[in-house]
């Protein structure tokens, strides 16, 4: 069962996103974004997560993360089938060797988005990412 509630209330999680996220995005810690997560059915404890930031313009999807020893049940796909349900069309920067799991989501790459997300990868592209080497795609999904 999926469940939601908001990120600080779960501080393992906030350290979770600080050790496992390459660029560590502050914004979803410091927005005390909206977490959807599964959990153990033995031990309560979550195993699955993904994050949802609200702009003036659009939804994103932050950070998505799946404890290792629970990857490959399709949680993340259950949590995005959820957050796109509750949302409509949604919005997400990811890598570019994360494009073809997100296509599989039903995202697609958007080469010029002019919203809250593509600000945000253009800054990230034209700084860190030319220091860590690698760039960010926008990528969308809309309700259908």
């Amino acid at each position: 069962m999926i469940k939601s509630s908001r990120l600080w209330i779960h501080p393992s999680i906030i350290w979770t996103i600080i050790k496992n996220t390459p660029t560590l995005d502050p914004l979803v810690i410091l927005l005390n974004s909206k977490l959807y997560y599964i959990e153990n059915k033995e031990n309560h404890k979550i195993v699955s997560f993904a994050t949802v930031k609200k702009w003036s313009d659009c939804i994103e999807i932050g950070t998505v993360y799946t404890h290792p020893k629970h990857r490959g049940k399709r949680l993340e796909g259950k949590i995005i089938s959820k957050i796109k349900k509750d949302y409509g069309t949604i919005w997400l920067l990811c890598k570019k060797e994360l494009i073809k799991y997100y296509k599989k989501q039903s995202f697609k790459v958007i080469n010029k988005a002019e919203n809250s997300i593509g600000k945000r990868q253009r800054l990230f592209n034209d700084t860190l990412g030319k220091i860590l080497k690698y760039q960010l795609v926008v990528m969308m999904n809309k309700k259908v």
